[in-house]
């Protein structure tokens, strides 16, 4: 676990988080993510840092969502 007890504003409000560290692979690149879990909350959530690192294009109408890395400079 990376923090205890975080808290956050939600669409629902205020809510206490656990951020533990994930690690997310991707075409055999590892990466280390902030993981949200929450009592009150249903999923557990990826937190949103790996944007900065990688690309996120959701085509909702033909339903592919597409995740890659963003070539650093």
């Amino acid at each position: 676990m990376i923090a205890a007890q975080i808290e956050m504003r939600t669409a629902r409000g205020e809510a206490r988080f656990d951020i533990y560290e994930g690690k997310l692979i991707i075409d055999e690149t590892e990466v280390i993510i902030p993981v949200h879990v929450g009592d009150d909350i249903p999923d557990t959530i990826l937190g949103s840092l790996w944007l900065d690192i990688m690309q996120l294009v959701v085509n909702k109408p033909k339903g592919i969502l597409t995740l890659e890395m963003v070539e650093s400079t």
